[in-house]
Parts: structure tokens; sequence; C-alpha cells
């Protein structure tokens, strides 16, 4: 498989840098490992976010266009002996601190519909491929951590003599220490019999817990357990960032409700009475 980054995007001031491919860099890291699942799950996340980053991109060229085709705004100043006010030309309101002439816009909005409704699978599409990857990666960890002999009576009665041992040490450091030894040591049976029941049996405290077994995942599967923090990660970081393009889509809507697009959509009505 291609490395996902030789995919070079040109970076826009005009768009959200989080919406950015490069901008999941940090944990692609982790993922961008040749022959491992973690080179599917930064394909899928690059994708998602490069949907996302074009459509908005798109949006914002397209708007501009429509500006530019319409007279621009004009600003007067009267003197001071007339109280010193500002006017516009007509239909014209203040956007983001610039003077700009509002349009009729609606063959603009439903374009942009439009292509939100055809983009936006195709991020959740590669939302749930993700949220796939992640779901594999935690079952191989979860494997990683068990021992095939725990279950068998044998090993059940093992395990059970293991958290006895543990939780008859006096002191919580004792008891953190000790299976931190055996993971060390790569001691699985012991790992997996502490692991793989509750915390007070083992005498330990749920954060001591969930320590451990980050602790013993980076051990016994280091990159699975780094890809699937990274994965997790990349989820997040792709649903957070392409929330964005809901936002620009709420803006161009408004432009429904301006006056100029008011004042056309009652002109169409008043056509369509005197057919």
């Amino acid at each position: 498989m291609p490395n996902p980054f030789d995919d070079k995007v040109p970076v826009r001031g005009d768009v959200p840098m989080t919406l950015h491919p490069d901008s999941i860099l940090g944990v692609g890291r982790a993922l961008n490992q040749p022959d491992t699942l973690g080179m599917s799950a930064l394909s899928a996340a690059r994708e998602a976010l490069r949907s996302g980053y074009d459509l908005f991109g798109r949006m914002n060229d397209a708007e501009r266009d429509l500006q530019a085709i319409v007279a621009p705004a004009r600003r007067r100043q009267h003197p001071a002996a007339k109280n010193g006010r500002t006017d516009f030309s007509d239909n014209v309101r203040m956007k983001n601190g610039k003077p700009t002439r509002v349009v009729d816009a609606e063959d603009f909005i439903v374009a942009a519909e439009k292509a939100f409704d055809r983009v936006a699978p195709t991020i959740d599409r590669r939302v749930t491929e993700l949220k796939g990857y992640r779901d594999t990666l935690a079952t191989r960890v979860a494997t990683s951590l068990d021992h095939p002999a725990r279950k068998t009576p044998e090993g059940l009665a093992l395990a059970a003599e293991v958290r006895t041992h543990i939780k008859t040490m006096k002191k919580p450091d004792e008891r953190t220490k000790f299976v931190v030894q055996a993971i060390n040591q790569g001691d699985l049976p012991t790992v997996a019999a502490v692991l793989h029941a509750q915390p007070f049996l083992s005498g330990l405290e749920p954060a001591t817990h969930e320590m451990l077994r980050t602790r013993a995942a980076a051990k016994f599967a280091p990159v699975d357990s780094a890809q699937l923090a990274a994965t997790e990660a990349a989820i997040d970081h792709v649903c957070t960032s392409t929330s964005a393009l809901v936002g620009r889509l709420a803006t161009i809507r408004d432009m429904r409700n301006q006056p100029a697009a008011k004042a056309a959509k009652s002109l169409k009505a008043l056509q369509g009475e005197g057919q």
C-alpha cells in the first residue's frame, strides 16, 4: 500500500486547518507502519478529511464567484455636520467587518446542499470503516493479554491463587510493583490472571488496574496497542473536524433569510400566480 502522506493536498487559508488531511500527522505516525492494519486506518481517516476539506473549499469558491458577478458594494461617509454616519449602497450588509452586497443565492444554496448530501455519506463510510479497524485492533490486544490455558481447570485454579497472593500483600504499592514486574518479565499467566478478573480480587484500585492493562498492552502487543489508541484518536479528530461542514452549510442556508433572497422568492411566487 502506498504511503498515504505521499498524497499532497495544497493548504488553503480559507479552510479550517483541522480539516486538512495532514492535520492527522500526529496520530498518523503510529498508524503509518507498512504491512499493518494502521495503514488502512490512516488512509480511511485521510480520505474522510480530504473529502471535507475539498467540499469546504468548493463552497468558498462558489460563494466568492457569486459575489464577483454582482455590482460591488459602495460606502458613503457623510460629513460630521450631517451626523458623520456611514451609508451603504442598497442591499449591502456588513459581513466579517466588510460591506458585502447580498444577492439572490438560491441556486448556490441548492448546489451546496446537494454537494453536502453527496460528500456526507462518504465521510460516514470512512468513519464506520475506522470503527471496524478499531474493533479489530481491540480484539487483537485483548487476545494478546490472555493465556491459552487460563480457562482450563488448572488455569482457573492458578489464576485464583495468583490473585489471592497479590491481595494478601499489605501495601498497595507492593501489589502494583508485583504485577509490573510480571509484565516486565513477560509472565503472561500472572498478568492474565490479574487483568481478566475484577480489580478488587487482586486488591487493586480500578485506576491502577487500568494502568496495568495499558502497560501490559504496550509490552505484549506494542504495535496493535499503539495503533488502537491512534485509531481512536483519528476517529475523534475526523468527527470533530468534519462537523465544521455542518456549520459552513448553515451559513450558506442563512442566505435564504436575506432581503434579496426573500424578494426573489416573492417575485417568483407572484409570477406563478399570474400564469
